[in-house]
């Protein structure tokens, strides 16, 4: 059964980001809400998206860097998307659609469970 999980996650990456992204979305947003921060699963989803980004950004420029450019080019060329693969550009949309979603539903439910001032 965890083997064939293990073998999910590795054989579909994009959807394991998603699924990770949940996960990381929620837990924070929960701790944020008990800080109450204002905005907790938007502040949540922005910083799991900005994580996978970088993640998938640093991956692209050293393999960049690999093809023999220089360093700032090769920076330049990861931030703003040159050189990213097509399963790469889906290992950061992935997640960061899934934290989106879950801030959204967090939101939903938080918003209901308020009194409504009458």
């Amino acid at each position: 059964m965890f083997g064939t999980l293990v073998a999910f996650m590795v054989a579909n990456p994009a959807t394991s980001h998603a699924l990770t992204a949940i996960l990381e979305t929620t837990g924070m947003a929960a701790a944020l809400i008990l800080l109450r921060t204002p905005r907790p699963e938007g502040t949540a989803a922005l910083l799991v998206s900005t994580y996978y980004y970088g993640r998938e950004a640093g991956q692209r420029e050293h393999d960049i860097k690999h093809a023999g450019w220089d360093a700032v080019q090769a920076h330049l060329g990861a931030e703003f998307l040159y050189g990213w693969s097509l399963p790469n550009l889906q290992q950061w949309v992935a997640p960061t659609c899934a934290a989106w979603a879950v801030a959204a539903a967090i939101f939903l439910i938080h918003s209901r469970m308020r009194p409504v001032p009458r």
